[in-house]
Order: structure tokens, then C-alpha cells, then sequence
């Protein structure tokens, strides 16, 4: 388990996230109550193929296999953010599936607390939010949740720029 969601330590691995990378030390201490860490074994499934989810995570340690139709299309690794999608759009499904291949460290986000991070106004946060939302279809995605438009399902396997390359939304 990690440490204390406001110790040193835990803002200093927000801040080494491609989400948190670019926040000051004062939006890290207003974020960090929002995430809530969790540790995994090797094994366990983060996001399936086609189901709607309900959270996203952030890597902190360890490593993710990403398929798609049974397919290695990726990995999620140290600072990649998974499953963001399926929290600008609740309508969207999963778009594949996401097993840790290590234990790994994570912190989680919910559809709430998604929202009250976006809430924040973090601008830092936004830009990177619109920028993985354009990276896969989402058009419009933070103007109001209730509204998202997207294009044809049509979803990218490149990461924003700056996340880590392997990385894919799931």
C-alpha cells in the first residue's frame, strides 16, 4: 500500500505523473485526498474489454498489459493514466482490457472524484484531460459530462504527448 495520501512522499510521486507533472505544490495537496491508492498482484484484471467503467488510475509502480480483442496492443506503466475515457463519457466502454503483469501501485479516481478533480479548475489537469480526450475521439468532453460528444467510437492508440508512449486509455 502506499504511503499517507498528503505525506512528502505521495506528492513527490503525483508530481512525477504525466496527469500531475505540471501542478504546483498547493493543486498536489488540494489533489492528492481526491486519489485513493491501492497496491495489486500480478493477475488482476484493471479495466475488460467492452464494460462501462466507473474509475480510472494512475500508475505508480509496476506495469500493465493493454489488449485489444485479445490482441497486445500496449503497456501501462510508471505515470500512465488508464481508463479516463470511460469517465468523460459514461457512455463509452471500455475500449480494452488492462491486466497487471507486475504488483503495482495505483491511485484511483472514481467518477466522483473524477469530477471533483475536474472541479478544482486546475488548468494544468484540464489541458492534459482535453488532450487525451482529443488523443481519443472525445470532443467537447469537459464542457459538461452529461453532453460529451465523440467521433464514430474512433479511438487512438498514441498517447498524448508527454505520456508515457506505451500507454493506452482503457
Amino acid at each position: 500500500m502506499l504511503t499517507p495520501r498528503t505525506s512528502q512522499e505521495s506528492l513527490e510521486r503525483l508530481a512525477r505523473t504525466w496527469l500531475f507533472e505540471e501542478c504546483t505544490r498547493k493543486e498536489l495537496r488540494r489533489v492528492a485526498p481526491l486519489v485513493t491508492p491501492i497496491s495489486v498482484k500480478a493477475g488482476r484484471v484493471l479495466a475488460r474489454e467492452g464494460d462501462y467503467g466507473a474509475e480510472c488510475v494512475v500508475v505508480m509502480k509496476g506495469q500493465a498489459v493493454v489488449e485489444r480483442s485479445g490482441r497486445i496492443v500496449g503497456h501501462a506503466v510508471e505515470g500512465s493514466l488508464v481508463g479516463e475515457v470511460a469517465l468523460m463519457d459514461p457512455r463509452e466502454t471500455r475500449n480494452a482490457t488492462v491486466t497487471a503483469v507486475t504488483e503495482m501501485d495505483l491511485l484511483v479516481l472514481s467518477r466522483r472524484e473524477f469530477q471533483n478533480l475536474r472541479a478544482l479548475g486546475v488548468a494544468s489537469i484540464e489541458d492534459r484531460l482535453t488532450e487525451s480526450a482529443a488523443a481519443h475521439g472525445i470532443r467537447d468532453a469537459f464542457d459538461d459530462l452529461d453532453r460529451v460528444e465523440h467521433r464514430d467510437s474512433l479511438h487512438s492508440l498514441s498517447a498524448p504527448a508527454g505520456q508515457p508512449e506505451a500507454t493506452v486509455d482503457a
